[in-house]
């Protein structure tokens, strides 16, 4: 890639960078606390269909 005669724009070159990193095997996902958990689904609607049981 040829080197540009005016500078890069200081958002590009952190775009650059943070893409750089995402390509990498250094990037590595972070944790966010948060798990995906099923709910029962409808509730109510098994209360009544299983009340006869």
């Amino acid at each position: 890639m040829p080197t540009p005669v005016e500078p890069e724009r200081p958002d590009l070159t952190g775009w650059r960078r943070r893409q750089q990193l995402r390509r990498s095997s250094a990037a590595q996902p972070i944790p966010s606390g948060k798990s995906y958990r099923r709910k029962p689904k409808h509730t109510q609607a098994r209360e009544i269909r299983d009340a006869h049981r």
